[in-house]
């Protein structure tokens, strides 16, 4: 069997406390990484402001004009038809009537949706990708809990692949969530017409991208490299010509620009996690609760913090 490498604040034994000190010790030794979020698509308070009317707020008087012949449906199947529907089609609904924000606005699943994942559901509308998530889409990745890929706390969905992933597959490029320009894949594929009306693309948005805090003013339009190769003509020979990922595809700049922090909620419980990370090592990793707990058994430097505030005081 392979020797274990341990890190210097790898402990050789698991560290053992009591259920009773759990919330404690995550109150102690974790923290959000919100430079994380801020790496990839985001949008300050002030401007949720702006769109939360046309969102999330009911009107604040009573219905007055109906839904034309969906009105004439049970209220469960109305139900079952707007959840059907994407995140764009439900945007436009809600504007045409107070009935109609009513009946979208009944549902758990948007309420959900516009509680927790408000930043994601912005970044579809401005990408024009709303079009293409149905709502119960929405919501399953909101109430999935890891990352595709690695199987950890996924914190993050690549909005082309329509995927949760961790923060190591942004940073690693890995090829399910990696995302280059259109003029890069169409150069290297050679997509035909009808691949490249098949391509998922969005624009991207201006801001600040990257661990770096970089500055890009937007407009570049960018695909995933994965469904590029799956879509095209010669995928074999695709893969022979695009080689071992060389350094310009493993930059994972434009990933960042493609993605989006979302928390996990939990439909069962109702429970919703961030993640959160070890504030006492440099590691760049995101656990959910249990996570953070599992780490902290062999994290040194996380023991000797919680030691050093006397058990959490």
């Amino acid at each position: 069997m392979a020797a274990v490498i341990r890190y210097p604040y790898h402990p050789a034994t698991k560290y053992r406390f009591h259920e009773e000190e759990t919330d404690a010790i995550v109150r102690t030794v974790s923290c959000h990484r919100k430079d994380f979020d801020l790496a990839e698509i985001w949008f300050s308070p002030r401007k949720h402001d702006d769109i939360r009317s046309s969102i999330a707020t009911p009107f604040p008087r009573s219905p007055d004009v109906g839904l034309s012949s969906l009105d004439r449906l049970p209220l469960e199947l109305l139900r079952d038809v707007l959840s059907r529907l994407d995140m764009h089609s439900l945007f436009q609904i809600r504007q045409t009537s107070l009935r109609s924000r009513e009946a979208v606005d009944s549902l758990k699943e948007y309420q959900m949706i516009v509680l927790h994942g408000l930043n994601l559901y912005c970044a579809l509308l401005r990408t024009q990708l709303a079009s293409d998530i149905s709502l119960l889409d929405f919501y399953d990745v909101l109430c999935t809990k890891t990352c595709s890929i690695f199987g950890q706390f996924g914190g993050f969905v690549s909005l082309l692949s329509w995927a949760r992933c961790c923060f190591r597959c942004i940073t690693k490029s890995v090829p399910r969530v990696r995302v280059r320009t259109f003029a890069g894949v169409q150069k290297q594929f050679r997509l035909t017409q009808t691949g490249r009306e098949q391509l998922r693309s969005i624009k991207t948005l201006p801001g600040t991208y990257t661990m770096s805090r970089s500055e890009y003013e937007g407009g570049i339009t960018i695909v995933s490299h994965q469904q590029a190769l799956l879509i095209s003509q010669e995928p074999l020979y695709a893969l022979k010509r695009a080689g071992p990922p060389n350094r310009r595809l493993r930059n994972p700049k434009f990933n960042y620009m493609g993605s989006c922090a979302l928390p996990y909620y939990d439909r069962f419980t109702g429970n919703v996690e961030h993640g959160m990370s070890c504030a006492a090592c440099e590691l760049d990793k995101v656990y959910s609760r249990e996570g953070l707990l599992e780490h902290f058994k062999w994290c040194q430097r996380a023991q000797v913090l919680w030691r050093s505030s006397g058990g959490g005081k």
